[in-house]
């Protein structure tokens, strides 16, 4: 009886030592950053074992919001798109070469708006499993600016500025001339095409003293900006117009200038009856 006692006791230590090894062989090994990239691009979601361990053999699955919806489940050491959510197939790949060496890779192609989100990369080889995450940004850098007049009549005049082509909501800000911000003045509407994309329009009211603005449209993940500028004639407004005040002040020069341009004219007048006799008798010498 006690030998028995003896050989259970070993055994069950023994599958405990297993167990605790088999845990401590591998574990799974993410991104700490998030993949950033725009509509129609090519990613790769970065996973794979620590110890570099073939995965050829292991249940692999990646997936976002639901387990048994996978973006791509490679199983019984083949794909199985049969699960796979209608949305990723023939976009994703985890190639047999990559797996060998224990990456778990997710190739993911043409990228949509949509997949933005949180996706899990999980491993299971029958007796241990783990799993990581990795954040997908899909940003979609907009079109410049085009900043035009909108004016009912009745109503004070306002310019609104469009862009369109936005991936997450952009923000915008609004400077006068000064290159004082008066954002707080606007007003901003968003509107998602079907593509998923925002289209961006923006409206502040215009004053007499304020005659040049700027629309600044910012990607709030770090990205190149688009800046359009808007130069509003003091024509628009009412008052004294900048090409009346220099005509008058052409007409007042010219004015001015008439008597002296009169005393000059006698002054010549004068001088040329002097130099007329002069003239004649010198010719009249130089011919005899």
């Amino acid at each position: 009886m006690k030998m028995r006692f003896l050989g259970r006791t070993c055994l069950t230590v023994l599958s405990l030592l297993s167990a605790v090894s088999t845990q401590d062989a591998w574990t799974v090994v993410g991104s700490g950053q998030p993949v950033i990239a725009e509509p129609g691009d090519d990613v790769i979601l970065p996973c794979h074992i620590s110890s570099r361990l073939s995965a050829v053999d292991m249940e692999v699955r990646w997936f976002r919001d639901r387990f048994d919806k996978p973006v791509h489940l490679y199983l019984k050491k083949k794909d199985q798109p049969g699960t796979q959510d209608s949305d990723y197939r023939g976009r994703t790949a985890l190639p047999p070469e990559a797996l060998q060496r224990g990456d778990l890779s997710l190739r993911l192609r043409d990228l949509r708006p949509s997949y933005r989100g949180v996706y899990t990369c999980f491993a299971d080889d029958g007796s241990w499993n783990e799993n990581r995450q990795t954040e997908v940004i899909v940003t979609a850098l907009g079109t410049q600016p085009s900043i035009s007049m909108d004016s009912t009549q009745g109503e004070q005049t306002q310019l609104v500025c469009r862009s369109e082509g936005w991936d997450p909501e952009p923000e915008v800000i609004w400077r006068d001339r000064d290159g004082n911000d008066v954002t707080s003045l606007s007003s901003t509407t968003l509107l998602r095409d079907s593509q998923g994309l925002l289209s961006v329009s923006s409206y502040i009211k215009i004053k007499q003293q304020s005659n040049v603005f700027s629309c600044l449209v910012r990607s709030k993940i770090p990205r190149p900006d688009w800046e359009s500028k808007l130069h509003i004639s003091s024509d628009f407004f009412p008052g004294v117009s900048g090409w009346m005040v220099a005509f008058f002040l052409t007409l007042a020069l010219s004015i001015g200038a008439i008597p002296l341009l009169v005393i000059q004219w006698r002054r010549m007048d004068a001088m040329e009856r002097k130099l007329e006799p002069m003239a004649a008798q010198r010719l009249l010498k130089e011919l005899d």
